[in-house]
């Protein structure tokens, strides 16, 4: 998908330029550094995770396709052992993890690294879904979807 394509997306969701909901920051993102860090694995909300949440949190993108599919894009903790899926994950990519958003269709949970890449961890295993936003919601709402493994250290 094109940039204006993917804008388009997510103008239908809420989204405009400049958009910041700073004001609501801190409990989106202690909501999850408080669970995770009950479960024995903390995370930490660097840059990369604080900037996506500040401009997309709280939107809700509606994926094509039958059964429906939306992807939530709030920080999210979804099962127990989350945190142990999210620090196992973390360790093969040698990268710093914060989950980002959720899938409602099966849970699966959204992830960002430290560099800003995306990564879906399902119940199938977890998948790559590109080094930036735009190719992240591309993927999510086109696919491919390419397996994590092939960025482990």
């Amino acid at each position: 998908m094109t940039a204006e394509a993917v804008e388009a997306v997510l103008t239908v969701a809420g989204w405009s330029r400049g958009r910041d909901i700073g004001a609501e920051l801190p409990g989106l993102l202690r909501f999850v550094t408080d669970r995770f860090a009950e479960e024995g694995h903390p995370v930490e909300p660097f840059q990369a995770a604080q900037d996506f949440v500040r401009e997309f949190g709280g939107l809700r993108l509606e994926i094509p396709g039958t059964p429906p599919v939306a992807i939530g894009f709030t920080p999210h903790w979804i099962y127990e052992e989350s945190g142990e899926d999210v620090a196992e994950l973390a360790q093969n990519l040698g990268r710093r993890l914060f989950p980002v958003g959720y899938e409602t269709f099966d849970g699966a949970m959204l992830l960002i690294d430290d560099t800003g890449r995306f990564f879906l961890m399902h119940h199938t295993g977890p998948y790559y879904l590109g080094t930036n936003t735009y190719e992240a919601i591309s993927c999510l709402l086109r696919g491919p979807q390419q397996e994590a493994r092939d960025y482990f250290v």
